[in-house]
């Protein structure tokens, strides 16, 4: 029989965060998911308790011992602390089969839950599915008290699917802490790339970009990040671009500050997106973005104001913007002095987190089933732009 006097006899929220491969992980969820961490450490919030389970972890071929151990992991909390409300991170293809399970499990426990989506691909993986497994990703949906998304491009696109959501989505960009102002130093423009190394990031069109502006004398770049690093770097030298261009490979988060704090301009080509944690980084340091128009990317990148956007898979206008920015320090300065107060009103970690504990104590048991209509507006205006 489950204990659940916690949640009856106390007013504290016991919160459980269900999060692929946990602290340090190679992915912007993960990222994220360490930022809350980090500010609930530094900043402790009254009354809630905070815990993480990790649901797939490092090595893919142990991912279902790690699923089942989260699965158990969340059964003997729930038995023996009580869990007010689950907070289940969902991606596309094997990450929404095992949250299948953990929304199941939290069901079934009678535990209430919250979709969080991060997913740049989980629109074409859904209309990828057989009938079953589009019935199973309603049933999640529909169960989940909340789906939080990065940007209103996946609010309508839940709405599209399951228009009964409408009044419970939440729209919440990813959030950082805020960071000194960038410092711009001396000598070569320092071009930043935050990413798997992969064609779904637009690495070969970066790669066709730098070759279109080798002919200038004025830059440096960093291609930092998992995935194709030894095939990038082979082609990097292939093209004669090694003296310019470095791969280090996956950089932690103090790496990637560093790399922040030097940059000039973080490039970011993607063909696939959410809302990518890079981009939010960028603004917090103050430096120029450049990146394309893809999943919630326009509703935080303001062309001509907070960055410059170019067409995926359009090298030439690539290399034009990424000259543009070489060409023009002051449109530099001001790209990046604009991107850093636009993060210090929209995407900062602490009232980030505040209000995820908002929408956290509105989905437990605790408080009213209906939803909170004023905190989900509030909530929306979030990923208004300013203008």
């Amino acid at each position: 029989m489950f204990n659940n006097s916690h949640r009856q006899s106390s007013a504290r929220l016991s919160v459980v965060v269900v999060t692929p491969l946990g602290e340090g992980g190679k992915g912007g969820i993960d990222r994220m998911m360490d930022a809350i961490r980090r500010e609930f450490c530094e900043h402790p919030r009254i009354n809630v308790d905070l815990q993480f389970v990790i649901s797939r972890g490092a090595n893919i071929y142990f991912s279902p011992v790690v699923l089942a151990w989260a699965l158990l992991r969340i059964i003997w909390i729930q038995a023996w602390q009580g869990i007010d409300v689950l907070h289940i991170n969902l991606a596309a293809n094997a990450s929404a089969y095992r949250k299948f399970a953990v929304a199941s499990v939290a069901s079934a426990l009678r535990i209430p839950y919250i979709i969080h989506l991060h997913s740049g691909e989980f629109g074409s993986f859904w209309d990828s599915c057989n009938g079953l497994t589009r019935r199973r990703i309603e049933t999640l949906f529909t169960r989940a008290k909340f789906v939080v998304v990065l940007g209103r491009v996946w609010s309508e696109l839940v709405v599209s699917k399951l228009p009964e959501l409408a009044d419970r989505i939440i729209i919440m960009p990813n959030s950082t802490k805020k960071q000194r102002q960038n410092c711009h130093a001396d000598g070569p423009v320092k071009i930043l790339f935050l990413g798997r190394l992969s064609p779904a990031k637009g690495i070969g069109d970066l790669l066709d970009a730098f070759e279109i502006i080798r002919h200038r004398n004025d830059w440096q770049a960093t291609l930092a990040g998992d995935g194709a690093v030894t095939e990038t770097h082979t082609l990097v030298e292939r093209l004669g671009l090694a003296a310019r261009v470095r791969v280090p490979g996956w950089l932690d988060d103090d790496c990637v500050s560093t790399e922040l704090q030097v940059a000039d301009i973080l490039v970011l080509p993607s063909l696939v997106e959410n809302l990518p944690m890079c981009v939010v980084e960028a603004f917090a340091h103050g430096v120029a973005v450049v990146c394309t128009p893809v999943g919630a990317l326009p509703e935080i990148v303001e062309h001509e104001r907070t960055g410059l956007l170019v067409p995926a898979k359009d090298a030439p206008a690539l290399a034009s913007a990424l000259e543009r920015l070489l060409a023009d320090p002051a449109l530099r300065a001001r790209l990046g002095c604009q991107a850093r107060a636009q993060h210090a009103v929209r995407f900062e970690i602490s009232a980030y987190v505040d209000k995820f504990v908002e929408v956290w104590r509105a989905a437990s048991d605790r408080t009213a089933n209906s939803l909170d209509r004023t905190l989900s507006e509030q909530t929306k205006t979030i990923a208004t732009p300013s203008r």
